[in-house]
């Protein structure tokens, strides 16, 4: 299973999540969720986009003999007139005109499947699948399988009871007699699937037709995998929401103590704090450990916040800290981070117990695996008076645009070496970050973005209770040919790039590589499963 296959849950017969099933989940899962696309593809598209600065409302769209002219209402960038072929970049979503290519083809089958305009970023996703050289005729297979397909024609008995509403849903018309039997005999006589029927009143001149004015001024899309700057995540309010809801987070402790731990949190609590109005939100924690002293850890932590949500202070068990900060912003975007707070020890002798800083910091991440949600982690980091760090512990969640926020892992460091990382499923062990170790220091040429870089490998399933946590072997190159790349360009999961830039000829690394810089929530065949960490030891042959 070589590391190039960043794509590989695109093309191996594989469970794609959803063509919109009508669930709660949002964006990107939506746009997959339940259907299936087999191995036949054709060549790959590339089309580079054009890029825009601004976010997509600030233009306007005019089509013109040459293509299409495209203005900046706020006057910051000058007009330009781009081909009908042209996909386009703004700083908030995407935007293609291509008709007859795979935008159009996408819109159209997303639309005729389910009776709905398709959302942004389900038809975004299954425009990149087509690029990346799926068949129209199995993609549409793949919608027919979903749970949204199945539910839109759950009434549907008999091959012409599907065929009658394709007319209706696709076409808005009722199907005529000779057009019911043509169709109707095509499905009784196994001569076409569901899908391959569906494909063909999508792509008839009379859906082109009744779609045409839909798509005239642009097929709006969210490309996956992007990263748009303008892109806005309410971190204050999603985690707000989250932790003001009663519920018990159940999760299973590896590291150097595997365990257990339960994070429950507290309805909110009216209090006074410092003489004036707050809420408190208290989260108790219960640790179990199997194998270390003590087994047992419990405590409860307490923040206070007032009228605006703004942070005002700290208590975790009998130690309670003032506040400089205000807390996580309100909004912000992948790339973004920052100090929330740098809290402080009462000078009160009565509230004082142990003198020491407690700094919190926030940062948000792309996901990699969605372009509506990201990774935020938050990180509170202790130091005694003596300026010696006692423990450092970072939560990491998936942040949604619509303000969900969903707890993935804890990782607490102590300041004897220890550590725990906290995991919500145990079958999804997760390393809190890519771990870069060199084994041997190369003396030859430097790895740097751009070179085109040939190394073994060999590449293990990350198990954190097996020897150098290297678990499962799932695939190696030694003993036979090495593998090239070019460094920096995406041929290679992220952990790769990250991991092997830097690299001297003749050196050799281990990458412990989390799976949001690995092979995502698809995995990568039957071996690596969806959310799986991995190990890499890493030769660097040469470098070009």
């Amino acid at each position: 299973m070589r590391p190039t296959l960043i794509y590989a849950s695109l093309f191996t017969a594989f469970v794609l999540t959803g063509c919109g099933d009508g669930t709660s989940v949002t964006g990107q899962d939506r746009a997959r969720q339940g259907a299936t696309v087999t191995a036949t593809t054709m060549a790959a598209q590339t089309v580079q986009p054009i890029i825009f600065s601004g976010v997509i409302a600030n233009y306007t769209v005019t089509k013109t003999d040459a293509g299409y002219a495209i203005t900046d209402t706020t006057g910051a960038e000058a007009p330009r007139t781009v081909a009908a072929t042209a996909r386009l970049r703004f700083a908030d979503m995407s935007m293609a005109f291509d008709a007859d290519g795979n935008p159009g083809q996408a819109y159209r089958l997303y639309r005729a499947a389910f009776a709905r305009e398709p959302d942004a970023a389900g038809l975004g996703y299954w425009i990149g699948v087509l690029d990346q050289g799926a068949w129209l005729y199995d993609v549409a297979n793949g919608f027919t399988a979903s749970n949204e397909f199945k539910t839109l024609y759950g009434g549907a008995k008999t091959n012409r009871d599907y065929v009658s509403q394709y007319y209706v849903n696709v076409l808005n018309r009722p199907g005529e007699p000779a057009g019911l039997d043509y169709w109707t005999g095509v499905l009784d006589g196994k001569n076409d699937t569901l899908g391959g029927v569906l494909r063909n009143f999508s792509e008839g001149p009379e859906n082109k037709a009744g779609t045409a004015a839909a798509i005239a001024a642009g097929i709006r899309y969210i490309e996956y995998g992007v990263r748009y700057p303008a892109t806005a995540y309410p971190l204050r309010a999603a985690y707000q929401q989250s932790t003001t809801t009663e519920h018990t987070d159940f999760l299973t402790v590896t590291g150097t103590c595997p365990g257990n731990a339960a994070f429950t949190y507290a309805a909110p609590a009216a209090v006074t704090f410092e003489g004036q109005p707050a809420t408190a939100l208290s989260t108790a924690v219960d640790v179990g450990l199997s194998n270390c002293t003590p087994t047992r850890r419990a405590w409860t932590q307490t923040d206070y916040y007032d009228g605006n949500k703004a942070l005002l202070g700290f208590s975790r068990e009998s130690l309670e800290y003032d506040v400089g900060g205000g807390g996580l912003p309100a909004t912000a975007k992948v790339g973004d981070k920052g100090v929330i707070a740098t809290q402080t020890a009462y000078a009160s002798n009565t509230n004082r117990t142990v003198i020491g800083k407690r700094t919190l910091s926030y940062a948000l991440d792309a996901d990699g695996e969605s372009a509506n949600s990201a990774i935020l982690t938050v990180t509170a980091t202790h130091v005694s008076t003596a300026n010696v760090t006692t423990l450092t512990m970072t939560s990491s969640y998936r942040v949604g645009t619509d303000g969900s926020l969903k707890l993935l892992t804890v990782d607490e460091r102590l300041s004897g070496g220890a550590y725990l990382i906290y995991t919500q499923d145990p079958t999804v062990i997760q390393p809190a970050k890519l771990t870069i170790t060199d084994t041997v220091v190369g003396t030859g040429a430097v790895a740097q973005n751009g070179n085109t870089v040939t190394a073994h490998y060999t590449g293990w399933l990350y198990d954190p209770k097996a020897p150098d946590m290297k678990g499962q072997k799932f695939d190696s190159s030694v003993g036979g040919t090495p593998f090239s790349f070019k460094l920096g360009a995406g041929q290679v999961i992220a952990g790769w790039d990250q991991g092997i830039l830097g690299m001297r000829t003749g050196g050799k690394r281990t990458l412990l590589i989390p799976s949001t810089l690995g092979y995502g929530a698809s995995g990568a065949g039957g071996i690596i499963k969806g959310n799986m960490a991995l190990i890499f030891d890493v030769e660097l042959v040469s470098v070009k």
